[in-house]
């Protein structure tokens, strides 16, 4: 399956190969230093551990439950912002979330972001705009629950952590107040970025060509999204969705720590994750965020006490488990869409 999404992509980028293919390699050079240090035998070993006594399989089905979970309250959190009423409607929305990981987990650079919108407009003739506003807000909500769990949970855990956590601590703090002015902002900031646009436009001479007109529109559809979804009440949905949705998501980190044969504790499971979220929300041209989601594994576990080649290989295991996951969910979605194209 994810074949044939590279294929896709690569037909549709072929045009800035050239500008990819060089940093792609870079990056995954990166990951291949990072690895050397350790070896990929001991990466070998710590998977083979799933497969060891029963327990071991018993906490990857939880992994993949806590999987499960994390999507289903990223589609109520859509549900939220797109206003569908009903307890049940928001999950015609789960297969497309399970998709939107399995893009994000396969395509580099997190290009799964980009394609996400033109999948949404084929399944549920959402607007381009309005996907791209939602997309623009849940990553903000992302980032305020990430951080938020993380305050929570380093506080907790403070007597563990390490000295100079203490300083990423109060950056977090500091951090958390430009992002919820920018939220507060959004609309604002959409309406004069439409009208930077539009002097752009006028400024080269492209507002009577068909493309620029097009970008108009778009821009036009986001800032109108995003002055819709502008409500109190929508915001604190969302974030309250966003919360759990992380909090299954770390829940699942911890199941996999487990699944390798290696407990942890969940709220140092949480500070440490945090960083390898936050470096994978980065769009580095690397397939699945190796190299970005492992440097940040291993430099949060570490805060946690967690020896640096174990952060390593245990970020490096916990990430192919995700992506072995994704591929499995987003594989049984791919089936039913096909088997329904063909009894039509």
């Amino acid at each position: 399956m994810s074949v044939v999404f590279y294929g896709c992509c690569i037909h549709i980028f072929e045009d800035t190969s050239k500008l990819f293919f060089p940093h792609f390699f870079t990056a995954e050079c990166g990951l291949w230093l990072l690895l050397r240090q350790i070896g990929f035998q001991a990466i070998w070993v710590l998977l083979r551990q799933v497969d060891g006594p029963p327990y071991t399989r018993g906490w990857l089905l939880i992994g993949f439950g806590w999987y499960f979970l994390t999507n289903v309250c990223r589609a109520y959190r859509f549900g939220v912002l797109l206003a569908w009423p009903g307890p049940t409607q928001p999950l015609r929305l789960l297969p497309d979330m399970l998709v939107l990981s399995f893009l994000n987990n396969v395509l580099p650079a997190r290009v799964g972001e980009l394609l996400f919108p033109f999948w949404l407009q084929k399944r549920h003739q959402l607007p381009i705009g309005q996907s791209l506003a939602m997309l623009l807000i849940t990553r903000l909500f992302d980032f305020l629950a990430v951080c938020s769990l993380f305050l929570l949970f380093a506080l907790l855990s403070r007597d563990y952590l390490a000295a100079r956590s203490q300083q990423i601590i109060q950056i977090a703090i500091i951090v958390l107040g430009p992002s919820l002015l920018l939220l507060a902002m959004l609309p604002w900031l959409g309406k004069q970025g439409l009208a930077i646009l539009d002097w752009l436009l006028k400024r080269l001479g492209l507002a009577g060509y068909r493309w620029g007109q097009r970008l108009r529109q778009l821009g036009e559809g986001v800032v109108t999204a995003v002055t819709q979804i502008y409500h109190g009440r929508i915001y604190m949905k969302s974030f309250i969705w966003s919360l759990l949705a992380w909090l299954s998501t770390f829940a699942w980190f911890g199941a996999f720590l487990r699944a390798l044969g290696i407990p942890f504790p969940y709220p140092f499971t949480v500070v440490g994750a945090t960083f390898a979220v936050l470096a994978n929300a980065i769009p580095f041209i690397t397939v699945g965020g190796f190299w970005a989601h492992d440097v940040g594994w291993a430099f949060g576990f570490s805060l946690m006490g967690m020896g640096w080649e174990t952060a390593v290989v245990t970020g490096f295991a916990v990430n192919v488990l995700t992506v072995i996951v994704s591929v499995l969910f987003s594989g049984g979605v791919f089936a039913i869409f096909c088997l329904r194209k063909t009894g039509q």
